[in-house]
């Protein structure tokens, strides 16, 4: 059996390469031959996304230094060929077809998921396989990453999503969303990093070279999308006596410039998590690290993001690691976290997961 596998491309994202690398490795497990298919053109640096300029601007002061672009390029193409590397080495990607239409006959099934491949905001045309047979068509974990579809779309989105023969999406609102246009039930099932187990993400981690002495007792590890991280990291580690980790953080090179695997590694070890991201959270649990959700105040990216980390934490039943302007953690409070429930739920999703993927790649499997 050979499988398409199609999600959001690029070598940026964390989130997005952990998921796409998840779900390949576990297609193999079902399959014969599974490929990555990089439809868009193969952006690499030194094109740098808006998200990532964005970082430039966190501090005004920044943007002072004339040299300051060229200085985060070059960490950014480090980063970048980290990404590349990792890909390279655990993902089988095709780039190799002029024409969609000419492949429809080479797989036996197209998967596309998870991430935020059902964005109305930026979702490429390609993406509901309107060149590929219903029979063949599934869609794994998709998330919609949005409230709700345009106007102007939810045709578009109806006929798409109508047209797959099994579904499965990420967060509960993309149910109901998916119910509301189709009439179609859409599963809920886990999002493809927690389909792997602690010691299989282990196999492909990476201690950073530059992990000394400094971070050998333990060390407050953030991971803020677009954002930096809260003042009370600074508070928390100070009164723990541990040294922060940030990510992302574009004036440090060796924490902006982290790959893939140092990424898992350090999501392992670290003895405190702060994010606003649906994988920083993830991760967390998977690792049962102890983490805290922090959502910024008149943040538009917490708001977009909302959705899908609420979903990600009710489902585990650690809706109370959210932490706001009127709810701050004491270093004991953060430190405190039972995942035994959490544990539980995931054995029960994980294999919910792997029941909707058998019946949907074994031959015979009818539609939901």
């Amino acid at each position: 059996m050979r499988v398409a596998q199609v999600t959001l491309t690029g070598y940026f994202n964390y989130g997005n390469m952990l998921q796409k690398f998840a779900l390949h490795r576990t297609l193999k497990k079902f399959t014969d031959s599974t490929e990555v298919l990089w439809i868009d053109t193969p952006r690499f640096f030194p094109e740098t996304t808006r998200a990532h300029r964005a970082q430039c601007v966190l501090k005004k002061d920044r943007t002072d230094n004339p040299n300051y672009m060229e200085i985060f390029n070059r960490r950014e193409a480090v980063r970048q060929n980290k990404f590349k590397d990792f890909e390279n080495l655990y993902v089988e990607t095709r780039f190799d077809f002029p024409f969609l239409e000419d492949i429809a006959d080479e797989y036996d099934f197209f998967v596309v998921g998870s991430d935020q491949v059902w964005n109305p905001k930026w979702h490429p045309s390609y993406i509901f396989f309107d060149f590929v047979p219903r029979e063949k068509k599934i869609s794994y974990a998709a998330s919609l990453g949005a409230p709700e579809i345009p106007d102007e779309k939810k045709e578009i989105f109806r006929r798409g999503i109508s047209n797959f023969n099994h579904i499965s999406v990420r967060e509960e609102l993309s149910v109901k969303i998916i119910k509301d246009l189709t009439g179609r039930d859409a599963l809920l099932l886990l999002d493809p990093v927690f389909l792997l187990t602690q010691e299989e993400w282990l196999t492909v981690a990476q201690k950073p070279t530059w992990f000394k002495e400094k971070y050998r007792n333990g060390f407050v590890l953030t991971y803020y999308l677009r954002k930096l991280p809260p003042p009370e990291v600074k508070t928390l580690a100070a009164e723990l006596g541990l040294p922060v980790i940030n990510l992302l953080d574009p004036e440090n090179f060796n924490h902006f410039s982290v790959g893939p695997a140092e990424f898992i590694w350090l999501f392992a070890h670290a003895a405190l998590i702060f994010t606003n991201s649906f994988h920083g959270a993830a991760f967390s649990i998977l690792f049962k690290r102890p983490f805290i959700n922090r959502e910024l105040e008149n943040d538009k990216f917490g708001v977009y993001m909302g959705n899908r980390l609420t979903s990600l934490l009710e489902l585990f039943g650690l809706g109370d690691r959210q932490s706001t302007g009127e709810k701050v953690f004491t270093a004991k409070e953060a430190l405190t976290i039972d995942f035994t429930r959490a544990e539980k739920i995931l054995a029960v999703e994980r294999a919910k997961s792997f029941k909707f993927l058998s019946k949907a790649l074994l031959p015979g499997g009818d539609a939901k």
